[in-house]
């Protein structure tokens, strides 16, 4: 049996779902209320997919120290198509608040301290164990043939399989967010000032290409979720089947994600799901939302944990020599491993910080009024003198 044959992703997957059910009676995950439904059980399905997308890449470079996009629309579009609908979810999410600041304005300092504590601790943590792994291979002699030309790439690249790169994608989007609130209203001067400043630091040039185009996939769907025909069609069961029927066109239907027409496709499918195209119920399923909740940490997580099962415990020599199904069979035994300590990592770092925004934002608050008295001093020493 080839590689990349269906079943082995399907396989995966399958086996995901059981070993969630066993972790979700040992370990107590909340779903977060007020939040969609739909698109907490597709984060899930996305991260997971990724995880796949990565497993199939890991097959091919152990026997051959390339990494190539797997020669299977399947496979390559559990990697693409996924980080495409990811870029969608946060354009809807986030424009969504900003048709929502017509009534309700947006506290902005909270926004970031919010986006800030949710990425960067795991985000830290993942690169600080990079770092750790990069010192071991080094100074410990066990470096592999196969590793040794990523030292003049980037050997962090390879421990996280890449996947950090979507972040600068994210956050130059929060960056324009000020921007894209005068759409619909006022925003303060500062922080209007502050959304220029950062994307022009951060190069915002160089993000405008394709994935670029999949935030406005999810500016479309927000909009389309103010026209309540929309929202009716969408909850319906043809809503369900149609977003099943374009996403399954952008799959099978191109070698990748990243032009026009898959695009389009995904974006017809994300603006029903979005907007309550639950799957026939699939999508706002327990599991699936408790899945979602992981998203981020099995996202960052998973990269580490393939390169620490394919280069510590079995190693690179044996790993080469695997067939298909003891390939596939080693993943098989990762995924427990990779969705518990996505999970603890959720409990015990994303959630903790999550809960200290407002902690945090208090704190910025009142350094904020200490300067602002401090330059009131200031100003009036100034003028006595």
């Amino acid at each position: 049996m080839d590689h990349l044959h269906p079943a082995f992703a399907l396989a995966l997957f399958v086996e995901a779902f059981l070993v969630l059910h066993v972790i979700r009676r040992w370990i107590r995950i909340e779903l977060i209320p007020g939040r969609s439904s739909t698109i907490d059980g597709l984060r899930g399905f996305l991260a997971f997919g990724v995880f796949v997308h990565h497993a199939a890449i890991w097959y091919v470079f152990l026997k051959t120290g390339s990494w190539v996009v797997p020669e299977s629309r399947l496979y390559s579009q559990l990697g693409q198509a996924t980080v495409t609908l990811f870029f969608m979810i946060t354009g809807f999410l986030f424009y969504s608040k900003v048709l929502e600041s017509r009534e309700k304005p947006i506290d902005w300092l909270r926004l970031y301290v919010s986006r800030c504590l949710r990425i960067l601790p795991l985000y830290v943590a993942i690169l600080i164990f990079a770092a750790l792994l990069i010192a071991l291979i080094r100074y410990s002699g066990w470096v592999s043939p196969m590793v040794a030309p990523w030292h003049q790439k980037s050997l962090v690249g390879l421990i996280t399989a890449g996947v950090t790169w979507t972040l600068s994608y994210d956050w130059k989007f929060y960056y324009a967010l000020p921007l894209l609130a005068l759409t619909v209203g006022r925003v303060p001067w500062r922080w209007l000032v502050f959304s220029l400043s950062m994307l022009a630091i951060s190069g915002i040039t160089k993000a405008l290409d394709i994935h670029a185009c999949a935030f406005v996939g999810g500016i479309a769907a927000a909009l389309l979720g103010q026209v309540a025909a929309w929202r009716r069609f969408a909850r319906s069961a043809w809503g369900s089947a149609g977003a099943l029927l374009t996403l399954a066109c952008a799959v099978a239907g191109f070698d990748t994600a990243d032009v026009v027409a898959p695009l389009v496709f995904m974006a017809m499918s994300f603006a029903l799901i979005a907007n309550g195209a639950g799957m026939w119920g699939l999508l706002e399923t327990a599991l699936p939302r408790i899945f979602g909740e992981m998203t981020y940490s099995i996202y960052l997580l998973h990269g580490p944990l393939l390169f620490v099962a394919f280069y510590f415990v079995l190693g690179f020599d044996l790993g080469a020599n695997l067939n298909p199904m003891q390939h596939w069979g080693v993943i098989a035994l990762l995924v427990p491993i990779v969705l518990a300590v996505s999970a603890f990592s959720y409990i015990n770092l994303e959630a903790p910080c999550m809960r200290k925004v407002s902690n945090c934002q208090a704190y910025l608050n009142k350094v904020g009024i200490l300067i602002s008295v401090w330059n009131g001093k200031l100003a009036k020493r100034f003028r006595k003198s």
